[in-house]
Protein backbone atom coordinates (compact mmCIF):
# COMPACT_ATOMS: atom_id res chain seq x y z
CA UNK A 1 0.00 0.00 0.00
CA UNK A 2 1.25 3.48 -0.84
CA UNK A 3 -0.03 6.32 1.35
CA UNK A 4 -0.62 9.79 -0.03
CA UNK A 5 1.11 11.24 3.03
CA UNK A 6 2.71 9.96 6.22
CA UNK A 7 3.32 12.18 9.21
CA UNK A 8 6.23 11.10 11.43
CA UNK A 9 5.75 12.27 15.01
CA UNK A 10 2.45 12.09 16.86
CA UNK A 11 2.97 15.07 19.14
CA UNK A 12 1.23 18.42 19.12
CA UNK A 13 2.36 19.73 15.73
CA UNK A 14 2.32 16.36 13.97
CA UNK A 15 -1.18 15.51 15.18
CA UNK A 16 -2.52 18.92 14.15
CA UNK A 17 -0.89 18.61 10.72
CA UNK A 18 -2.32 15.10 10.31
CA UNK A 19 -5.81 16.42 11.00
CA UNK A 20 -5.52 19.17 8.38
CA UNK A 21 -3.91 16.90 5.78
CA UNK A 22 -6.64 14.30 6.24
CA UNK A 23 -9.26 16.97 5.52
CA UNK A 24 -8.00 16.83 1.91
CA UNK A 25 -6.30 13.44 1.48
CA UNK A 26 -7.99 10.27 2.65
CA UNK A 27 -5.05 7.88 2.54
CA UNK A 28 -2.94 9.31 5.36
CA UNK A 29 -1.01 7.72 8.24
CA UNK A 30 0.42 9.12 11.46
CA UNK A 31 3.32 7.26 13.08
CA UNK A 32 4.61 7.90 16.60
CA UNK A 33 5.25 6.01 19.83
CA UNK A 34 2.74 5.80 22.66
CA UNK A 35 3.63 7.19 26.06
CA UNK A 36 5.62 4.61 28.02
CA UNK A 37 4.97 4.05 31.70
CA UNK A 38 8.63 4.06 32.71
CA UNK A 39 11.52 6.00 31.21
CA UNK A 40 13.64 2.85 31.09
CA UNK A 41 11.37 1.54 28.32
CA UNK A 42 11.75 4.65 26.20
CA UNK A 43 13.94 5.26 23.18
CA UNK A 44 12.65 8.74 22.41
CA UNK A 45 11.11 11.20 24.84
CA UNK A 46 8.55 13.98 24.59
CA UNK A 47 7.50 17.01 26.58
CA UNK A 48 3.79 16.76 25.72
CA UNK A 49 3.16 14.02 28.28
CA UNK A 50 1.72 16.67 30.55
CA UNK A 51 -1.58 18.16 31.66
CA UNK A 52 -0.83 21.89 31.67
CA UNK A 53 0.84 24.31 29.29
CA UNK A 54 0.44 28.06 29.20
CA UNK A 55 -1.86 29.50 26.56
CA UNK A 56 -1.48 33.18 25.83
CA UNK A 57 -2.51 35.58 23.09
CA UNK A 58 0.39 37.99 22.76
CA UNK A 59 3.63 36.57 21.47
CA UNK A 60 6.95 38.33 21.20
CA UNK A 61 6.13 39.69 17.75
CA UNK A 62 3.39 39.81 15.13
CA UNK A 63 4.09 36.33 13.74
CA UNK A 64 3.96 34.53 17.09
CA UNK A 65 0.87 36.53 18.11
CA UNK A 66 -0.94 35.55 14.91
CA UNK A 67 0.01 31.89 15.46
CA UNK A 68 -1.46 32.04 18.98
CA UNK A 69 -4.64 33.76 17.84
CA UNK A 70 -5.23 31.34 14.98
CA UNK A 71 -4.69 28.34 17.23
CA UNK A 72 -6.91 29.47 20.07
CA UNK A 73 -9.66 30.39 17.60
CA UNK A 74 -9.98 26.68 16.76
CA UNK A 75 -10.23 25.34 20.30
CA UNK A 76 -13.98 25.68 20.82
CA UNK A 77 -14.78 23.84 17.60
CA UNK A 78 -12.25 21.08 18.35
CA UNK A 79 -13.74 20.63 21.83
CA UNK A 80 -17.31 20.65 20.52
CA UNK A 81 -16.57 18.16 17.74
CA UNK A 82 -14.73 15.72 20.00
CA UNK A 83 -16.31 16.36 23.40
CA UNK A 84 -12.75 16.52 24.79
CA UNK A 85 -12.12 19.54 27.03
CA UNK A 86 -8.49 20.68 26.95
CA UNK A 87 -8.64 24.50 27.15
CA UNK A 88 -9.07 26.58 30.32
CA UNK A 89 -9.55 30.34 30.19
CA UNK A 90 -8.32 31.74 33.51
CA UNK A 91 -6.07 34.24 31.76
CA UNK A 92 -2.32 34.77 31.68
CA UNK A 93 -0.19 37.22 33.64
CA UNK A 94 3.23 38.43 32.47
CA UNK A 95 5.37 40.14 35.11
CA UNK A 96 8.88 41.57 35.20
CA UNK A 97 10.24 42.25 38.71
CA UNK A 98 12.74 44.78 37.33
CA UNK A 99 10.21 47.03 35.63
CA UNK A 100 9.44 47.44 31.95
CA UNK A 101 11.14 45.44 29.18
CA UNK A 102 10.97 45.09 25.40
CA UNK A 103 8.02 42.69 25.60
CA UNK A 104 5.95 45.09 27.71
CA UNK A 105 6.92 48.06 25.54
CA UNK A 106 5.77 46.19 22.43
CA UNK A 107 2.40 45.03 23.77
CA UNK A 108 0.46 48.17 22.89
CA UNK A 109 1.49 48.00 19.23
CA UNK A 110 0.53 44.31 19.06
CA UNK A 111 -2.81 45.02 20.74
CA UNK A 112 -3.61 47.70 18.16
CA UNK A 113 -2.48 45.53 15.25
CA UNK A 114 -4.65 42.59 16.29
CA UNK A 115 -7.49 44.45 18.01
CA UNK A 116 -6.69 42.60 21.25
CA UNK A 117 -7.02 43.85 24.79
CA UNK A 118 -5.01 43.60 27.99
CA UNK A 119 -4.75 45.16 31.44
CA UNK A 120 -1.58 46.97 32.46
CA UNK A 121 -0.11 46.99 35.97
CA UNK A 122 2.79 49.43 36.48
CA UNK A 123 3.60 48.36 40.05
CA UNK A 124 3.87 45.30 42.26
CA UNK A 125 1.24 46.71 44.61
CA UNK A 126 -1.33 46.90 41.81
CA UNK A 127 -0.46 43.38 40.72
CA UNK A 128 -0.89 42.05 44.26
CA UNK A 129 -4.28 43.71 44.54
CA UNK A 130 -5.29 42.05 41.27
CA UNK A 131 -3.97 38.57 42.13
CA UNK A 132 -3.49 38.37 45.89
CA UNK A 133 -1.89 34.91 45.85
CA UNK A 134 1.25 36.16 44.09
CA UNK A 135 4.01 38.00 45.92
CA UNK A 136 5.72 40.56 43.67
CA UNK A 137 8.29 43.25 44.54
CA UNK A 138 7.07 46.84 44.24
CA UNK A 139 9.30 47.38 41.17
CA UNK A 140 7.28 44.84 39.14
CA UNK A 141 5.52 45.81 35.93
CA UNK A 142 3.09 43.46 34.20
CA UNK A 143 0.14 42.85 31.95
CA UNK A 144 -2.84 40.51 32.15
CA UNK A 145 -4.51 38.81 29.20
CA UNK A 146 -8.01 37.53 29.94
CA UNK A 147 -9.84 34.70 28.13
CA UNK A 148 -9.00 32.93 25.86
CA UNK A 149 -5.58 32.98 27.53
CA UNK A 150 -5.01 30.49 30.33
CA UNK A 151 -3.72 26.96 29.83
CA UNK A 152 -4.20 23.86 27.71
CA UNK A 153 -3.89 20.17 28.48
CA UNK A 154 -1.48 18.94 25.76
CA UNK A 155 -2.32 15.26 26.25
CA UNK A 156 -6.01 15.95 25.69
CA UNK A 157 -5.36 18.34 22.81
CA UNK A 158 -3.39 15.62 21.02
CA UNK A 159 -6.16 13.11 21.75
CA UNK A 160 -8.71 15.48 20.24
CA UNK A 161 -6.62 16.21 17.14
CA UNK A 162 -6.06 12.51 16.56
CA UNK A 163 -9.76 11.77 17.04
CA UNK A 164 -10.57 14.20 14.23
CA UNK A 165 -7.79 12.69 12.12
CA UNK A 166 -9.24 9.20 12.57
CA UNK A 167 -12.76 10.47 11.89
CA UNK A 168 -11.41 11.67 8.54
CA UNK A 169 -10.19 8.13 7.83
CA UNK A 170 -6.59 8.59 8.96
CA UNK A 171 -4.62 5.64 10.39
CA UNK A 172 -2.37 5.80 13.46
CA UNK A 173 0.56 3.44 14.01
CA UNK A 174 2.24 3.26 17.41
CA UNK A 175 5.89 2.97 16.45
CA UNK A 176 9.13 4.93 16.11
CA UNK A 177 10.42 5.69 12.64
CA UNK A 178 14.12 4.98 12.21
CA UNK A 179 14.67 5.93 8.56
CA UNK A 180 13.13 7.68 5.59
CA UNK A 181 14.63 7.08 2.14
CA UNK A 182 13.74 7.58 -1.49
CA UNK A 183 12.94 4.38 -3.34
CA UNK A 184 12.41 5.32 -6.98
CA UNK A 185 9.56 7.86 -6.91
CA UNK A 186 8.23 6.70 -3.53
CA UNK A 187 9.42 7.24 0.03
CA UNK A 188 10.26 4.21 2.13
CA UNK A 189 9.65 4.56 5.88
CA UNK A 190 11.11 1.96 8.24
CA UNK A 191 10.39 1.66 11.97
CA UNK A 192 12.09 0.25 15.04
CA UNK A 193 9.40 -2.45 15.21
CA UNK A 194 10.53 -3.75 11.82
CA UNK A 195 7.62 -2.33 9.83
CA UNK A 196 7.97 -0.75 6.39
CA UNK A 197 5.58 1.81 4.92
CA UNK A 198 5.54 3.62 1.59
CA UNK A 199 4.25 7.10 0.87
CA UNK A 200 4.26 9.78 -1.80
CA UNK A 201 5.09 12.50 0.76
CA UNK A 202 6.38 12.62 4.31
CA UNK A 203 6.14 15.29 7.00
CA UNK A 204 8.74 14.94 9.74
CA UNK A 205 7.59 16.35 13.08
CA UNK A 206 9.27 14.19 15.76
CA UNK A 207 10.28 17.08 18.01
CA UNK A 208 13.79 17.09 19.41
CA UNK A 209 14.62 13.78 17.74
CA UNK A 210 14.40 14.91 14.13
CA UNK A 211 18.19 14.85 13.67
CA UNK A 212 18.60 11.34 15.02
CA UNK A 213 18.15 7.93 13.39
CA UNK A 214 17.98 8.21 9.59
CA UNK A 215 15.20 10.73 9.16
CA UNK A 216 17.18 13.50 7.46
CA UNK A 217 20.22 13.42 5.21
CA UNK A 218 20.89 17.07 6.06
CA UNK A 219 20.63 17.80 9.77
CA UNK A 220 18.76 20.84 11.03
CA UNK A 221 20.61 23.49 13.00
CA UNK A 222 18.99 22.97 16.40
CA UNK A 223 20.06 23.52 20.00
CA UNK A 224 18.56 20.88 22.28
CA UNK A 225 18.31 21.97 25.91
CA UNK A 226 17.28 20.16 29.06
CA UNK A 227 14.26 21.63 30.82
CA UNK A 228 13.36 20.99 34.45
CA UNK A 229 9.86 21.52 35.80
CA UNK A 230 8.57 20.85 39.29
CA UNK A 231 5.17 19.48 40.11
CA UNK A 232 3.92 20.69 43.48
CA UNK A 233 1.29 18.31 44.78
CA UNK A 234 -1.56 20.08 46.58
CA UNK A 235 -4.90 19.10 48.05
CA UNK A 236 -8.16 19.22 46.10
CA UNK A 237 -9.26 22.09 48.37
CA UNK A 238 -6.14 24.09 47.49
CA UNK A 239 -6.65 23.40 43.80
CA UNK A 240 -10.25 24.63 44.07
CA UNK A 241 -9.16 27.77 45.95
CA UNK A 242 -6.63 28.57 43.22
CA UNK A 243 -8.86 27.61 40.30
CA UNK A 244 -9.04 31.22 39.06
CA UNK A 245 -5.34 31.95 39.44
CA UNK A 246 -3.96 33.00 36.04
CA UNK A 247 -1.04 31.32 34.36
CA UNK A 248 2.16 33.23 35.04
CA UNK A 249 5.22 34.19 33.02
CA UNK A 250 7.68 35.76 35.47
CA UNK A 251 10.74 37.26 33.80
CA UNK A 252 13.09 36.88 36.73
CA UNK A 253 16.83 36.87 36.11
CA UNK A 254 18.82 35.56 39.07
CA UNK A 255 22.13 33.68 38.95
CA UNK A 256 20.40 30.50 40.09
CA UNK A 257 17.11 30.76 38.16
CA UNK A 258 15.65 32.61 35.17
CA UNK A 259 12.32 32.99 33.37
CA UNK A 260 9.84 31.25 35.64
CA UNK A 261 6.52 30.03 34.26
CA UNK A 262 3.72 28.27 36.13
CA UNK A 263 0.16 27.02 35.80
CA UNK A 264 -2.39 26.72 38.61
CA UNK A 265 -3.01 23.28 40.13
CA UNK A 266 -4.82 20.91 37.79
CA UNK A 267 -5.79 17.27 38.08
CA UNK A 268 -3.38 14.78 36.50
CA UNK A 269 -4.09 11.22 35.32
CA UNK A 270 -3.06 9.80 38.71
CA UNK A 271 -5.99 11.63 40.33
CA UNK A 272 -3.78 14.12 42.20
CA UNK A 273 -3.57 17.88 41.77
CA UNK A 274 -0.26 19.48 40.82
CA UNK A 275 0.85 23.05 40.28
CA UNK A 276 3.51 23.01 37.58
CA UNK A 277 6.40 25.44 37.53
CA UNK A 278 9.36 25.56 35.16
CA UNK A 279 12.36 27.79 34.63
CA UNK A 280 15.82 28.00 33.14
CA UNK A 281 18.75 27.06 35.36
CA UNK A 282 22.50 27.65 34.96
CA UNK A 283 23.10 23.89 34.99
CA UNK A 284 20.83 23.21 32.02
CA UNK A 285 22.43 20.85 29.51
CA UNK A 286 22.78 21.29 25.75
CA UNK A 287 22.72 17.86 24.14
CA UNK A 288 24.82 16.66 21.23
CA UNK A 289 23.73 13.03 20.91
CA UNK A 290 20.78 10.71 21.37
CA UNK A 291 22.68 8.83 24.09
CA UNK A 292 23.12 12.03 26.12
CA UNK A 293 19.38 12.74 25.96
CA UNK A 294 18.46 9.19 26.94
CA UNK A 295 20.91 9.15 29.84
CA UNK A 296 19.56 12.44 31.16
CA UNK A 297 15.91 11.40 31.00
CA UNK A 298 16.59 8.02 32.58
CA UNK A 299 18.71 9.40 35.43
CA UNK A 300 16.44 9.39 38.48
CA UNK A 301 18.80 11.36 40.72
CA UNK A 302 17.35 14.76 41.56
CA UNK A 303 19.73 17.67 41.04
CA UNK A 304 19.78 21.09 42.73
CA UNK A 305 17.05 22.51 40.48
CA UNK A 306 14.21 21.01 42.52
CA UNK A 307 15.32 22.69 45.75
CA UNK A 308 15.93 26.04 44.03
CA UNK A 309 12.62 25.98 42.18
CA UNK A 310 10.64 25.06 45.29
CA UNK A 311 12.17 27.95 47.23
CA UNK A 312 11.21 30.43 44.51
CA UNK A 313 7.75 28.90 44.21
CA UNK A 314 7.13 29.43 47.92
CA UNK A 315 8.42 32.99 47.63
CA UNK A 316 6.05 33.65 44.73
CA UNK A 317 3.02 32.06 46.43
CA UNK A 318 3.75 32.31 50.19
CA UNK A 319 0.42 30.86 51.30
CA UNK A 320 0.68 27.78 49.09
CA UNK A 321 0.36 24.55 51.05
CA UNK A 322 2.44 21.87 49.28
CA UNK A 323 2.24 18.18 50.17
CA UNK A 324 5.23 17.12 48.06
CA UNK A 325 7.36 18.31 45.12
CA UNK A 326 8.56 16.22 42.20
CA UNK A 327 10.96 16.89 39.35
CA UNK A 328 9.85 16.33 35.76
CA UNK A 329 12.32 16.40 32.87
CA UNK A 330 11.56 17.86 29.47
CA UNK A 331 13.50 18.93 26.39
CA UNK A 332 13.32 22.11 24.30
CA UNK A 333 14.42 22.53 20.67
CA UNK A 334 15.72 25.98 19.74
CA UNK A 335 16.04 27.09 16.13
CA UNK A 336 18.54 29.56 14.73
CA UNK A 337 15.97 32.30 14.00
CA UNK A 338 13.56 31.72 16.88
CA UNK A 339 10.64 30.48 14.78
CA UNK A 340 9.86 26.81 14.08
CA UNK A 341 11.42 25.27 10.99
CA UNK A 342 8.71 24.51 8.43
CA UNK A 343 9.77 23.73 4.90
CA UNK A 344 10.94 21.14 2.39
CA UNK A 345 14.12 19.30 3.39
CA UNK A 346 14.33 17.01 0.35
CA UNK A 347 12.11 16.00 -2.53
CA UNK A 348 8.66 15.34 -1.01
CA UNK A 349 10.14 15.33 2.53
CA UNK A 350 8.96 18.21 4.69
CA UNK A 351 9.85 19.26 8.23
CA UNK A 352 7.96 20.97 11.04
CA UNK A 353 10.21 21.11 14.08
CA UNK A 354 11.85 23.41 16.60
CA UNK A 355 9.25 24.70 19.03
CA UNK A 356 11.54 27.13 20.93
CA UNK A 357 9.55 26.41 24.09
CA UNK A 358 6.26 27.92 22.92
CA UNK A 359 4.87 25.61 20.23
CA UNK A 360 2.23 23.98 22.47
CA UNK A 361 0.15 27.16 22.53
CA UNK A 362 0.25 27.56 18.74
CA UNK A 363 0.56 23.96 17.57
CA UNK A 364 -2.74 23.97 15.68
CA UNK A 365 -1.63 26.88 13.48
CA UNK A 366 1.83 25.38 12.97
CA UNK A 367 0.24 22.09 11.91
CA UNK A 368 -2.01 23.93 9.49
CA UNK A 369 0.98 25.73 7.92
CA UNK A 370 2.85 22.44 7.52
CA UNK A 371 -0.23 20.81 5.99
CA UNK A 372 -0.67 23.68 3.53
CA UNK A 373 2.95 23.35 2.44
CA UNK A 374 2.72 19.59 1.98
CA UNK A 375 -0.62 19.71 0.17
CA UNK A 376 -0.28 22.85 -1.96
CA UNK A 377 3.45 23.66 -1.88
CA UNK A 378 2.82 27.12 -0.46
CA UNK A 379 2.31 28.88 2.86
CA UNK A 380 -0.95 30.50 3.93
CA UNK A 381 -0.93 34.05 2.53
CA UNK A 382 -0.63 35.68 5.95
CA UNK A 383 2.74 34.04 6.67
CA UNK A 384 6.11 34.31 4.98
CA UNK A 385 8.13 31.15 4.26
CA UNK A 386 11.24 33.09 5.27
CA UNK A 387 9.99 33.32 8.87
CA UNK A 388 10.03 29.52 9.11
CA UNK A 389 12.90 28.71 6.75
CA UNK A 390 14.71 25.51 7.80
CA UNK A 391 18.41 26.10 8.44
CA UNK A 392 20.66 23.09 8.01
CA UNK A 393 24.07 22.30 9.41
CA UNK A 394 26.71 23.01 6.79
Amino acid sequence: MIYDSIIVGAGLIGSAAAKYISDVEKNVALIGPDENKTSNEQIVFASHYDSSRIQRTFGTDAVSTLLNLQSVSQYDSIENETNIHFHSKEGCLYANPYGSDSYLRNINDLAKAFDASYQSFPSGELLKSFVSDFNFPESTNGIFESSPSGHINPRKLITAQQALFQRNGGTIFSDTVKSVNHENDILKIETLHGKTYHSKKVLLSPGAFINFFGLLKRKLLLRLKSETTIWAKVSADTAFRLSNMPALLYNINKPEIQEIYLVRPVEYPDGNFYLKMGANFPGDIYFNSLAEIQDWFKNKNEGPNLKIAKAYLMDLIPKLSVEACYEKKCIVSYTQHGKPYIGEADTNIFVAAGGNGYSAMCSDALGKIAASLLLDQHFPKEFSPEDFRPIFIE
